[in-house]
């Protein structure tokens, strides 16, 4: 009797197949779940846990005098005050993400940019999160409005020039979160591209 020959890996990774699924844990902000699943080569991965959370928007917003909107927040997971990108959760009554991005400008820095251009969407945390985060790049900021914080904000907002922000997300001088340092990527990117945004190349 002959015995089949090994299976070899493929080429390209598949889905895993979820055998099981369930809830272990749920507040508004995160549902955790345990699942038993199975790779495409067979292997069962038991437990293994996924985290749901809201999906969120960020903006690079930029004034006028080529400044670049940033805020001091600090984030108690890691215990530590990050240079971070305007922006926030998704809202259930935000009727699209343009305005939550806008709303969340508007509440935590007190600007509003003139233009925005929608940047491409980035799976932050993709082995164990389902969240996705949608970066913008706004336009011509200009500060109309008071702070509006929730009660477990307290944030400093700071202007500086937008090659000096590029700066501080790429050389490791400031603590920043490694999304909003992509995001910065893919604005210098699309800043460089864009025939429209031309005026802001030699800032970046």
């Amino acid at each position: 009797m002959s015995s089949s020959p090994p299976r070899k890996p493929s080429s390209k990774p598949g889905a895993w197949k979820v055998h099981s699924d369930e809830v272990v844990f749920e507040t508004p902000y995160i549902r955790a779940r345990q699942q038993r699943c199975e790779t495409m080569r067979g292997a069962i991965v038991d437990p293994y846990h996924v985290f749901d959370m809201p999906n969120w928007a960020a903006m690079l917003a930029i004034t006028p005098d080529h400044e670049a909107v940033l805020i001091h927040n600090y984030r108690h997971g890691s215990q530590r005050v990050m240079l971070e990108l305007p922006g926030g959760m998704i809202d259930d009554d935000d009727p699209d993400i343009a305005h939550a991005v806008a709303r969340e400008l508007r509440e935590e820095t007190g600007y509003r940019a003139d233009r925005v251009f929608a940047l491409p969407p980035i799976h932050p945390y993709p082995g164990r999160f389902r969240q996705m985060a949608y970066p913008y790049l706004g336009i011509g900021a200009v500060k109309e409005y008071e702070q509006a914080l929730e009660e477990d904000e307290d944030l400093e907002v700071i202007t500086v020039p937008l090659a000096e922000a590029f700066r501080l997300f790429a050389d490791g001088s400031a603590d920043v979160a490694a999304v909003h340092a992509g995001i910065m990527l893919s604005a210098r990117h699309l800043i460089t591209s864009t025939p429209e945004l031309s005026h802001l190349r030699d800032h970046v």
